[in-house]
C-alpha cells in the first residue's frame, strides 16, 4: 500500500471541500465546473494565485486525489463512482471512511429513520433480479418498524434520501441504491448480502442494473454500458463462459426485469431469489433447474442488518446504517426536512433521459431461472 502524499492545503482545497460537504455526491461535469469556479474565486481574491492542476478533467481528477490526501486523517475521502443505469455517468462522492463511534453519530437522521432506510436497502438488494422496489413497497415498510412513522413522513424521507444520494428514483418511480450509497456502503453490502451482491464481469464493480448471461451454469453479470461496449467487439461473447451473445441473449437485471404492473401493487412481497451458483448460509448450493426458487426469507431468516446492532463498525464503511437499532421514537411532521442538496444537481438532462429510454436491454426472460 502506497503512503499518502503530504499535500499542503490551499484556499482552493478548502473552498472545494466546503462545496462537497454541502452536496456529498454530484455528477463529475458539475464538480468540474465547481472546481473551475473555485479557481476563479481564488484568483479574484489573490492575483498571484495559480492552481497546481489544470482546469481540465485530467487535472481535476488529480486535484481530487490531493483533496482525498488532505481529508485522510479526518476519516474522509473523495472518490469517483458511476451510475448503474443509462450510460454510467461518473459522479464525485465525498465518503466517510471512519468506522468509529463518532462517525456513526455523524448524521441528522433519527434512529428510526435510519432503521427505515436499512429495511429499504434490504428490500432492494433481496428483490433480485429487480434490485429495486416500487414506491408502494417502500412506503409499506413503515408497518415493519418498531417505532411509529406515518406514510407521508416516509415519502418525505424517501425524497430526502434520494436528494442526498442514498437512494435513486427512476422515471417509473422505482427506488434503487444511489451512487453515494454504493460508494460508501459497498463493504457493508457485500458482507451482509453476499448471496445477492454481484460484480460486473467486465469492469469488476458492483452491479445492480444491466444484464446477466443466460447460458446455464454461467452467472456473469454486466452493467448496461459494459454490455454495450462488449457488443461493439467483432465477435461479442460472454467473458465468463465464452458463449456468443447472439446464441444466448442475456436476461435483464434491474427494474426492467419486472413488469410495470408491479409498480402499482403496494402489498407485494416477492419471494427472494438468489443468483444462480450462490450458496445459502448453511453452505448448501442452490439448484438452477427450472422452477427452483428460494423460500421466502421475510419471516424465516433473522434480519441480517439487525445482527450489526451493537457492533462498532466491523469491516469498515461509513457506519451510516450499521447502528440504526429499533427505536420507540415517534416521527411526526417536526422530523420532516428539506433536502440540503439542490435537486437540480440530481435531475437528468431531458435529452439524456430520452436517450436512455431508447436503450432497451434484451427482453427475453426465462421463467423460474432463479
Amino acid at each position: 500500500m502506497s503512503q499518502n502524499r503530504h499535500v499542503r492545503p490551499t484556499n482552493l482545497h478548502r473552498l472545494f471541500i466546503q462545496s462537497m460537504l454541502s452536496r456529498r455526491a454530484i455528477k463529475e461535469d458539475v464538480a468540474l465546473e465547481m472546481y473551475k469556479r473555485a479557481v476563479g474565486a481564488c484568483q479574484a481574491n489573490d492575483d498571484t494565485f495559480r492552481p497546481l492542476h489544470e482546469t481540465t478533467i485530467r487535472g481535476f481528477r488529480t486535484f481530487i486525489t490531493d483533496v482525498s490526501d488532505i481529508l485522510h486523517d479526518l476519516g474522509m475521502e473523495v472518490v469517483l463512482g458511476q451510475e448503474q443505469t443509462g450510460k454510467g455517468r461518473t459522479w464525485v462522492v465525498l465518503r466517510n471512511t471512519d468506522p468509529t463511534e463518532v462517525a456513526l453519530q455523524a448524521t441528522d437522521y433519527t434512529p428510526l429513520e435510519i432503521d427505515y432506510y436499512r429495511r429499504v436497502v434490504k428490500e432492494i438488494i433481496e428483490s433480485y433480479p429487480a434490485n429495486s422496489i416500487s414506491h408502494g413497497q417502500a412506503t409499506t415498510i413503515v408497518g415493519e418498524l418498531e417505532g411509529t412513522m406515518a406514510r407521508h413522513v416516509a415519502e418525505t424521507l424517501l425524497d430526502s434520501l434520494c436528494s442526498r444520494g442514498w437512494l435513486s428514483k427512476s422515471k417509473r418511480g422505482r427506488y434503487t441504491l444511489g451512487v453515494r450509497a454504493i460508494s460508501e456502503l459497498e463493504t457493508y453490502l457485500k458482507q451482509q448480502f453476499e448471496d445477492y451482491m454481484q460484480n460486473c464481469k467486465h469492469c469488476k464493480r458492483v452491479m445492480l442494473d444491466g444484464v446477466c448471461c443466460s447460458k446455464e451454469g454461467c452467472d456473469a453479470h454486466y452493467h448496461s454500458y459494459c454490455y454495450s461496449a462488449i457488443l461493439k467487439l467483432p465477435r461479442p461473447s460472454c467473458p465468463g463462459c465464452k458463449s456468443k451473445f447472439s446464441e444466448y441473449e442475456p436476461s435483464p437485471i434491474g427494474e426492467k426485469a419486472v413488469s410495470r404492473a408491479e409498480d402499482e401493487f403496494t402489498g407485494l412481497r416477492n419471494k427472494r431469489k438468489r443468483p444462480r451458483g450462490s450458496t445459502n448460509r448453511n453452505g448448501k448450493g442452490k439448484s438452477s433447474a427450472d422452477g427452483d426458487e428460494d423460500e421466502d426469507d421475510t419471516d424465516g431468516d433473522t434480519d441480517e442488518l439487525e445482527e450489526e446492532e451493537g457492533r462498532d463498525g466491523e469491516g469498515g464503511g461509513s457506519g451510516f446504517i450499521e447502528r440504526a437499532g429499533p427505536s420507540g421514537w415517534r416521527v411526526d411532521s417536526s422530523s420532516r426536512r428539506r433536502s440540503v442538496v439542490p435537486e437540480t444537481q440530481y435531475l437528468d438532462d431531458e435529452a439524456e433521459a430520452d436517450d436512455d429510454d431508447e436503450e432497451e436491454p434484451p427482453t427475453n426472460r426465462r421463467k423460474g431461472r432463479r
